[in-house]
Order: C-alpha cells, then structure tokens, then sequence
C-alpha cells in the first residue's frame, strides 16, 4: 500500500499505522470523503506479504482431498476385486472341462491320463500322481494293479490303509506342504522329487471313508501353504471319487460276468 494514507492521517490525526487500521475500520467511509487517497493505493504482491506461506489446506481442500484418496482406494480395491473375479472365473472353467473329462471316462487308465494331462496343461502342476487304496478284499491288489500300473507308468499307485491314514491322520481335509521333505515322501521313487519344493494331498472321499487321494507337487517353495484355499481342489476330488466308482463297478462286472455258452451265441 502506498504510504499517503498513513501519512495523511499520521499528519492530521497524529495517528501510528495500528491506530489508522482501526480507525479505517470504524469508518468505512474516509475514502468516500478522500477519494483522490484511492488512487494513490497499490496491491500487494503475494511475494512481498513478510509471512511465510502456510502449508495447511482450507477444508474444503481437504475434503476435496480426502475424496480424491478414497476415489483412488476404492477403484484399487475395485481392481482388485475384478482381477480375483477373474481368476476365480479361469479357475472355474479349468474345473469343469477336467470333471466333464473323468466323469464321462470308462477307463481306469483313460481316466488317470486324462486328469494328470489337463492339471498340467491348465493349471501348471508339472507333478501329478493318484492314489488308491485298497479295499478289504484286495480287489485292487488281485484284479487292478497287475493291469494298470505299468500302463500309467507311475500315474497311479495302489497303497494300503495304513498308509493313507498315516498322511491325512484321521481328517478329511486336504494336507498342504509348503516345504516338502527331499525326497518327497509322496511321490513315487520313480519321479525326481529333489525338484518337488512344495506339495499338497487332496483326500479322495466315498460314503465318508478315504478311498483314495491325488497329490500335486510343484518346483516353487510355498506355492502350496497353510493360508491357500482349497474348495477347487476338494470339489474335483470329489468329482473324481464319483468316476472312480463309476469304473470300478463297470470294471467289477465285466470281470465277474459269467461267459456266455458257445451255443447261445449269435453267430455274425
């Protein structure tokens, strides 16, 4: 401001420049009676104010900001949320073309092939193997072993109760090994578990009782951990128990049909 104005009422009133401001506040109207002291006045620059410049925002800034934050939390979250969604969805549909696999399979090895396959194709689990164990008229041990296991090569392995309550220790809950041993206890001697890191062994279930389990092993440590959800890995176990069954019963009747009498046969 240009010094006229003070200097007037410094030279009239005998006033100081605190004296003047409130004086120019109690009455408004000096300079309608001192119009030509306006034209001597200047603004102010922001640069010559001798207080530094605060850095606290007006509320309405800080509303402004607060909403900005959230805005950008809640579309993270929503990002998030679809990116899940998505994965959920891949996951899913993977599962379904894998139980539309051995539901629809007659075969004992067919089926074995078909799962081990589709696991390593969609889901990236370079070790598959199934488990079945016996029942108490070894009918697996008489009847299946001696025609399956080395057609599947190490797929498949028949084992005994003991064993099989030894791993999941009386639960029906699928046992997750972040850090398997080396060698893998699991996995058949004939793969090279050195290369097994991480593991996992889902229970095959029928009418309650563990008929079986199918283990999946992977090179990356923790890929398979305490904190993993397993309901994808539980539902196609349980897809599985039920074409299991299907192709034992199919495979038990075939075996115990009588053959048919030569005379009754109808000739081509």
């Amino acid at each position: 401001m240009s010094q006229m104005p003070y200097l007037f009422l410094n030279r009239v009133y005998n006033m100081d420049k605190d004296q003047m401001a409130i004086y120019l506040s109690e009455h408004p109207e000096f300079f309608n009676d001192y119009p030509e002291l306006l034209k001597t006045i200047k603004l102010i620059d922001h640069n010559d104010i001798p207080i530094c410049r605060s850095n606290t925002l007006s509320i309405s800034g800080r509303i402004i900001k607060r909403v900005n934050d959230d805005k950008e939390n809640l579309q993270s979250k929503l990002e998030l949320f679809m990116e899940v969604s998505r994965a959920n969805d891949e996951i899913h549909q993977h599962l379904f073309e894998i139980e539309r696999l051995i539901l629809k399979s007659t075969q004992l090895d067919q089926m074995v092939r078909q799962l081990v396959e589709a696991i390593t194709l969609r889901f990236k689990i370079p070790y598959t193997l199934l488990f079945l164990v016996d029942d108490a008229d070894h009918y697996m041990e008489h009847k299946l072993e001696e025609r399956f296991s080395k057609r599947l090569n190490g797929l498949l392995n028949f084992i005994g109760q003991t064993t099989i309550d030894t791993w999941f220790n009386g639960k029906l809950k699928p046992v997750l090994n972040s850090e398997t041993q080396t060698p893998s206890n699991v996995f058949d001697k004939t793969w090279d578990t050195k290369n097994i890191q991480s593991e996992c062994i889902v229970p095959i279930i029928n009418r309650e009782k563990i008929c079986g389990a199918i283990a999946l092993g992977t090179t990356q440590p923790r890929h398979f951990h305490s904190g993993l959800r397993t309901e994808y890995l539980e539902r196609m176990a349980e897809r599985l128990a039920i074409a299991i069954d299907n192709i034992l019963l199919i495979d038990r009747l075939q075996l115990e049909r009588p053959p048919v009498p030569e005379e009754n046969r109808i000739s081509a």
